[in-house]
C-alpha cells in the first residue's frame, strides 16, 4: 500500500467517523421531539389543539388553540409584508445588476441575513414597540418579515437568472417591452421556483423565535387582534420550556412535535419541488 492509498484510507475514516458523530445528533433533533411530543398529544387528545394552557402545576397540560391562531396570523401577516418587497426587489436585483439602487438593495439584502434575527427583533422594539408602547401582533409581523426578507430576494433573484436567455431574447423578438417580458414570460416558466422562495419564506418564519422575544407579547389565553399582544409556537416553547412545571413542560414538547412535523413536511416539499425545475 502507497502513501496515497493510506493518506486516502485516512481521509475515508475520518468522513466516517464525521458521519457517525452526525447522524446521532440529528436523529435526536428529530426523533426526540416527534416521540416525546406526540405522547403528550395522544395523552391530551383532540384539546391538545382546541383549548388553552392549563394552569401550571395542574395533571393536563392544557392546549396551544391561541398560539396556533397567533402563529398562522402572525406569519401569515410576515409573509404577506416581505413577499411582494422580496419579490420586486429580487427581480430588480436580476433586471439590472450594475445599477446603484441594486447594488445597494443587494448588499442591504446581504446584510439582513448575515444580522442576527435578535437583533431585528430589538430594531422593531426600538421603532415601534416604544413608538406604539405596546408589544402586539403587527410588532411581532414586522421583524419576522425582517428576517425573512432577504432569503426571499436571493430566491426569486436566483429563479430568474437560472432560465435561459434564450427565452427572454424570443420575447423581445416578438416585441414585448422589458416589464411584460419579465412578468408574463420569465417569472410563468419559473413559478414554481418563486413558490418555493414563498414556502421558505414561511418555514423561516415559522421556525423563528428570537425577532418575537421582543416585539409579540406572550398571550398564550386569548387572541387580542392585530393590534393586541400574541405569540407563536416557538415562544411557547421557549417561555415553558424553562418552567418548573411538569404540565407546562409537557405542552412545550407537545408545541416541539409541531414544529419538527411541519417543518419536515415543508422542507420535504421544498426540496422536491427544487428537483422539478427543468427547462
Amino acid at each position: 500500500m502507497n502513501l496515497r492509498s493510506i493518506k486516502n484510507e485516512i481521509v475515508f475514516l475520518l468522513i466516517v467517523l464525521s458521519v457517525g458523530f452526525i447522524l446521532p445528533a440529528i436523529f435526536s433533533l428529530i426523533i426526540v421531539p416527534l416521540i416525546l411530543g406526540f405522547k403528550v398529544i395522544i395523552e391530551t387528545g383532540p384539546a391538545f389543539f382546541t383549548t388553552a394552557p392549563a394552569a401550571p402545576g395542574e395533571e393536563i397540560p392544557g392546549g396551544i388553540y391561541y398560539t396556533l391562531i397567533g402563529s398562522f396570523v402572525m406569519i401569515s401577516l410576515a409573509v404577506a409584508i416581505a413577499f411582494p418587497i422580496g419579490f420586486l426587489t429580487g427581480v430588480y436585483i436580476n433586471e439590472y445588476p450594475r445599477t446603484k439602487l441594486a447594488i445597494l438593495a443587494e448588499s442591504a439584502s446581504h446584510f439582513l441575513s448575515e444580522v442576527p434575527s435578535v437583533i431585528l427583533g430589538i430594531f422593531i422594539y426600538a421603532t415601534y414597540v416604544i413608538a406604539t408602547k405596546k408589544t402586539s401582533l403587527i410588532a411581532g409581523a414586522l421583524s419576522l418579515s425582517l428576517a425573512i426578507l432577504p432569503y426571499t430576494v436571493v430566491q426569486v433573484r436566483e429563479s430568474l437568472r437560472v432560465i435561459p436567455f434564450i427565452y427572454r431574447e424570443a420575447a423581445h423578438s416578438l416585441g414585448l417591452p422589458r416589464w411584460k417580458t419579465v412578468f408574463f414570460v420569465l417569472v410563468p416558466m419559473n413559478l414554481r421556483g418563486i413558490l418555493v422562495g414563498l414556502l421558505s419564506a414561511f418555514l423561516r418564519a415559522f421556525s423563528e423565535t428570537a425577532p418575537v422575544l421582543f416585539t409579540a407579547g406572550a398571550a398564550f389565553y386569548g387572541f387580542y387582534g392585530l393590534d393586541g399582544p400574541s405569540s407563536t409556537l416557538p415562544l411557547l416553547v421557549w417561555n415553558f420550556a424553562k418552567t418548573p412545571y411538569e404540565n407546562w413542560q409537557k405542552l412545550a414538547w407537545g408545541a416541539s412535535s409541531i414544529l419538527a412535523l411541519v417543518s419536515i413536511s415543508l422542507s420535504l416539499i421544498i426540496r422536491k419541488a427544487t428537483k422539478e425545475v427543468r427547462f
